[in-house]
């Protein structure tokens, strides 16, 4: 814990020796972010660069010029004024009508220098004119992917990917152009849904192009015989457009990328570190470890969410974790700057050890990684449970062992997590820096992941209403805890988190209920349905379920209302302090009644009206599949 709060104040207890004498302040931005419309900022490491440039290793450059008071000159369009023959004459003679501008030519590309730009790969025609016309915002939404997308699947060393993206590498490199555009296609639909850092980005400048866009001209390139898809890259850019599905609500795309990255796993002998080249550095190293534990998860996840197998096993598996290291501080020669007080994970069946380190993010981030590993164990549990009618007899019925109760697993669960640093367990505000912000993207997926696994477990055993209405509550109120920037950035994955509730509470409106029962559940889909409305109200596509569930809550209030022949008030065990007014006028006080009442009446509601339940009735089926996806 001392060293991460070592790692969060570094500034604070060294100041005067980390800081210059005095902080240079920045009246005026450089072109790089001008052109961008973004904040332009002091670098912490280098005087001469604002910080944006100094990531993406660019020239600082104040060359465009400075505005004149006056009636301002109505400029064409940038687009049209580098693609008119006369552009850069008119520049010209801008330059000789005003001997005050500086003579030097301005930092941005112009038609012609696009012009000159040759690409070493088969592109169609539109697909080349979608590269050349957004060379910048190309880098914008790889920004944007390090932004939101990067803390929960960091499948890039960040300092290597900007410097390939700033030479272009991906011009000349058919697997690096597929992942450039896979990448860019995950960002557009992430900040198309609203999932951007406030107050930085103007949210029109990044709607186009499309993601749709991106991620055609990535599809487009990859090979039709999968047997020349080998490398990292073609990996990853699977990877990448399995989360492109996800997030722009198409299920089949995310399962057909999804099995294609499992496909070049097999291939590639990525499960075993035995089988990886002997020659890669350290950052190919890490890059490996991570790209294979973040697709497991989301391996599980999907299994979880949408009745899926896991395909990936963890005990098939032999990746170490990766290196609990920021990627600022090594590189392919090896650690720079590391930690004071690292250790190292070694194994003799491993031939490159892996660093540990409290302090770090990704320390949080493999926490989550160990949750899903119980979760496949917990899933392989529940199946297990189900009857099997296969062949004449169960095969495991031969290797059965006998599990832990499932509230002892979940106890040990509740225990390593009060065993993590403070900082992973409480989600904090948007501070706007994304290293500071990365802890909290990792609380409240943290926290994200922990519901998840409660739900499964809960759902192993059986329960009473009371327990079920109970532990959905609690499922709401952490996810209310958590800021809602972080939950927009978690995305459209959250809304199948959530699912998982509604498959518990489904579990229980289609039994036998009483009049509280039936009162405690409306309560807490009520509560669910808000917050669903909150989540869905930026995404381009809305699964729909608080429309659904409120639709459905409404006609079973009619239907609870006509069976009943008197006007009654309807008690139930908790207190509450709100009113409901049914359908037939009777308005219904939740704070007082004979309980005795409540036993008079029950019902069971008809499968009719239960067939615009959001979610599937059944876990074994997944709790993700809502309509329309």
């Amino acid at each position: 814990m001392e060293l991460s709060n070592s790692r969060l104040n570094l500034n604070s207890t060294s100041e005067g020796a980390l800081r210059p004498k005095k902080q240079r302040r920045v009246s005026r931005a450089c072109d790089f972010c001008h052109r961008r419309s973004i904040r332009c900022r002091p670098s912490q490491d280098d005087g001469n660069r604002c910080q944006n440039c100094s990531d993406f290793g660019g020239e600082c450059t104040f060359n465009r010029p400075m505005k004149r008071r006056g009636a301002k000159f109505k400029a064409r369009p940038q687009a049209e004024y580098y693609k008119s023959p006369s552009g850069e004459h008119a520049n010209l003679l801008l330059h000789l009508t005003n001997p005050q501008i500086n003579q030097q030519q301005p930092s941005y590309e112009s038609a012609e220098s696009s012009l000159k730009i040759n690409f070493s790969i088969d592109l169609s025609e539109n697909h080349q004119e979608l590269v050349l016309n957004n060379l910048a915002k190309i880098q914008d939404f790889v920004t944007v992917y390090f932004e939101v997308v990067y803390p929960i699947f960091p499948l890039f060393h960040r300092p290597t990917l900007l410097r390939k993206i700033s030479t272009r590498d991906y011009l000349s490199d058919k697997a690096q152009f597929a992942m450039t555009m896979a990448i860019c296609a995950l960002a557009s639909a992430r900040a198309r849904d609203g999932a951007l850092y406030p107050a930085k980005w103007n949210p029109d400048y990044l709607l186009e192009p499309a993601a749709e866009d991106f991620s055609s001209a990535a599809i487009a390139v990859l090979p039709s015989d999968w047997s020349k898809m080998k490398g990292l890259d073609w990996m990853r850019t699977c990877a990448v457009l399995a989360l492109v599905g996800i997030q722009v609500g198409n299920i089949q795309m995310m399962h057909q990328y999804l099995g294609t990255y499992h496909t070049l796993v097999a291939m590639d002998g990525l499960h075993d570190e035995k089988n990886w080249p002997r020659d890669i550095d350290m950052v190919q190293v890490e890059e490996r470890r991570r790209l294979f534990w973040s697709i497991y998860t989301l391996d599980v996840y999907s299994s979880i969410v949408w009745g899926g197998v896991i395909r990936c096993r963890e005990s098939q598996s032999r990746v170490l974790y990766p290196s609990e290291l920021d990627d600022e501080v090594f590189s392919p020669t090896g650690i720079r700057n590391g930690p004071s007080s690292p250790m190292a994970r070694q194994d003799s069946a491993f031939c490159k050890p892996a660093i540990t380190d409290t302090g770090s993010w990704l320390h949080g981030w493999n926490f989550t990684t160990e949750l899903y590993r119980i979760l496949e164990h917990a899933m392989d549990e529940f199946h297990r449970r189900r009857p099997q009618n296969i062949g004449p007899f169960s095969p495991s019925d031969l290797f059965h062992r006998s599990a832990p109760p499932q509230s002892v697993i979940l106890d040990k669960i509740i225990l390593m997590h009060q065993n993590l640093p403070a900082i992973f367990k409480e989600t904090r505000g948007v501070v706007g820096e994304m290293t500071a912000d990365r802890y909290s993207f990792q609380a409240a997926n943290i926290a994200a992941t922990l519901q998840l696994a409660r739900m499964v477990l809960f759902t192993a055993e059986d329960a009473t209403v009371e327990q079920k209405c109970a532990i959905a509550r609690e499922l709401l109120d952490d996810f209310a805890k958590v800021p809602i920037f972080f939950l927009k950035a978690i995305s459209s994955p959250l809304l199948h988190h959530l699912a998982g509730i509604g498959s518990i509470l489904g579990s229980v409106i289609e039994g036998q209920l009483s009049l509280s029962e039936y009162l405690r559940v409306r309560t807490v889909l009520l509560a669910m349905a808000d917050l669903l409305a909150s989540l869905e109200a930026s995404l381009t596509r809305k699964a729909g379920a608080s429309e659904r569930l409120r639709a459905l809550l409404s006609r079973i209030d009619e239907y609870m209302s006509s069976q009943r022949q008197q006007e009654i008030p309807l008690p139930v065990a908790e207190t509450h302090q709100e009113q409901i007014e049914w359908p037939a006028g009777t308005q219904v006080d939740f704070s007082q009644g004979d309980m005795s009442l409540d036993s008079q009446f029950s019902f069971q509601l008809p499968q009719e009206l239960l067939l615009d339940w959001p979610w599937p009735l059944d876990l074994t089926q997944g709790f993700g599949n809502f309509q329309g996806t």
